[in-house]
């Protein structure tokens, strides 16, 4: 049976509707949505990863006993009051104790970062380069130094397991020495001199 002209255009707009007819799922998300989602999900761990990788390398982390971390001195190391300071050459310090309390000189000069020494005939801090000098609590006496020593941070454990924090001159006040287990001084905790003439605030 031959199709005529007139009934080509009826059959093709009967068709017509069903072509134009799409799914609509209205809750869905395209596909380019999807992607951008993936895309910046990826990245947000790419750059968490990342960033979390940077800060453990630059982050310093010292262990006890070695400068930057912790030194633990028994009670017992304790000098007398105004007898010369001790050494701790590992901590670049020196472990001070004076009318004032106790404190942990950082063993750098001032000046130009020479280890200065204790001289016991002078009774005070002298640094062989150029001269500078300190008494025993670091304070500065003479020379081209421009502040006094700096200090660090010291913790006091006693008996009981209390503990005793240096205030912000880095001094701690010591009611009773008898009763001090041990000494930490923390190496990563340093506390500028203030300037030459001029005392702790």
């Amino acid at each position: 049976m031959t199709t005529t002209a007139q009934e080509k255009p009826a059959a093709r707009s009967a068709r017509a509707p069903q072509a134009d007819a799409r799914p609509v799922d209205a809750a869905g998300i395209s596909r380019r949505e999807f992607l951008y989602y993936i895309w910046g999900a990826s990245m947000v761990m790419l750059l968490g990863a990342g960033g979390g990788t940077i800060l453990w390398y630059l982050l310093p982390r010292f262990r006890s006993g070695e400068f930057g971390g912790d030194f633990f001195l028994p009670g017992a190391q304790l000098p007398a009051v105004n007898d010369p300071p001790q050494d701790n050459p590992q901590g670049r310090f020196w472990f001070s104790n004076t009318a004032e309390g106790v404190m942990a000189l950082y063993k750098v000069c001032t000046h130009l970062g020479c280890l200065f020494k204790w001289v016991d005939t002078n009774e005070r801090f002298e640094c062989p380069c150029h001269g500078s000098k300190f008494h025993a609590n670091g304070l500065y006496i003479e020379g081209p130094a421009p502040r006094s020593l700096d200090r660090f941070e010291v913790t006091v454990v006693l008996n009981d397991g209390s503990q005793i924090t240096s205030d912000e001159n880095g001094i701690v006040h010591l009611g009773d020495p008898s009763q001090v287990t041990e000494f930490i001084v923390h190496t990563g905790k340093r506390i500028k001199g203030p300037a030459a003439g001029q005392g702790y605030a």
